[in-house]
């Protein structure tokens, strides 16, 4: 497996696989976006204002995290169902360690207890409650901040 900086050219694998994955993680919601806002949220916000790495195996994408270092905020990481489990995840995190080791914040719903246990495993510290402005599903906020010990 390697991680590699997102290109244009990756938009419609990546958002597949985005949009393909949140669905399975959450099968009995009903997203309120159809897939075309989506891709044009990706493209058009993420990708401009983010860093975007992908992990990709066997010349297949299979994950991929954006960081908005300026709000030093991660902002996505998701890895095909198919390829959890292997680590993949946790090198894309760290990732985005790399990227703002000052510390990061993130958001995930709060009925996402996979992810939750995931990113306390990997020591970020629950925070604050609020509702997703995309979704509107309860959120719950993530810090992680580098240990000086």
């Amino acid at each position: 497996m390697i991680i590699r900086p997102y290109n244009p050219n990756d938009l419609e694998n990546t958002v597949q696989l985005w949009y393909r994955t949140w669905h399975h993680t959450f099968p009995h919601l009903q997203h309120p976006q159809p897939y075309m806002a989506w891709k044009e949220r990706f493209r058009d916000r993420l990708a401009k204002r983010g860093n975007v790495w992908l992990a990709e195996l066997e010349n297949q994408i299979v994950g991929f995290v954006v960081v908005i270092k300026e709000e030093q905020e991660l902002n996505q990481l998701f890895v095909d169902p198919v390829y959890q489990k292997l680590g993949i995840a946790s090198d894309l995190l760290n990732k985005a360690k790399e990227i703002s080791p000052q510390g990061l914040t993130l958001q995930t719903l709060q009925q996402n207890t996979q992810a939750r246990r995931f990113y306390e495993k990997h020591g970020f510290i629950a925070g604050k409650l609020a509702t997703n402005e995309i979704n509107g599903q309860p959120n719950i906020e993530y810090y992680w901040v580098l240990s000086c010990s």
